[in-house]
């Protein structure tokens, strides 16, 4: 479910401000009747997506911006939803709102796509990306603090598969697959 499109960041390397312009968020009654619409068809999970999908900021009910913490508050209200995630994430817009919506939104399944791009200082800079490796291992270290208590056996895991030949390409960060080895466990049943 489309919630967000375009980057205001302009990274060295990304084409995204050029091709699908300036950040733009749907408004929140527009999801929420989309969504509800998809639920009613048998929709169990639904994934929200942008570019830069945590700088979300979509029209509220009040006519004031609604931060993606908020949007997701209010359809993990909507009966017969059972899952959301979203992708794809930026570490400057990682806020402290979100973080808390982990460790307290049952529905809001726990992976978080973060993109990593580079561990040197230097590279990140030229890469325009306006933070510190050790700003990124310190909101890895924020987000395991606020979701690990949530879960039986909290595992919080970098995945890195870099292709050393070009610039290091974005990187997962998976909070816990249990989620995924109960799917791989359970008949078919969602594809039906």
């Amino acid at each position: 479910l489309t919630v967000q499109e375009g980057c205001d960041k302009f990274c060295t390397f990304c084409v995204v401000p050029y091709t699908r312009g300036a950040e733009f968020s749907r408004p929140v009654a527009s999801i929420k009747v989309e969504a509800r619409r998809l639920v009613s068809l048998g929709v169990r999970e639904l994934t929200l997506l942008g570019q830069n999908v945590n700088g979300y900021h979509g029209e509220g009910a009040d006519g004031k911006p609604v931060s993606l913490a908020g949007l997701i508050t209010q359809l993990a209200r909507i009966d017969g939803l059972e899952r959301l995630r979203y992708m794809t994430s930026h570490p400057r817009d990682m806020t402290d709102a979100l973080i808390e919506v982990h460790a307290r939104e049952s529905k809001l399944m726990p992976y978080l796509h973060l993109p990593f791009q580079a561990g040197s200082d230097r590279i990140l800079a030229a890469m325009n990306r306006k933070h510190k490796a050790a700003d990124y291992v310190s909101l890895v270290e924020r987000i395991r603090a606020a979701v690990e208590p949530r879960h039986e056996r909290p595992q919080v895991d970098a995945v890195v598969e870099a292709d050393r030949s070009r610039p290091e390409p974005e990187q997962r960060l998976k909070l816990d697959d249990r989620e995924r080895q109960r799917q791989e466990a359970e008949p078919d049943r969602d594809r039906e």
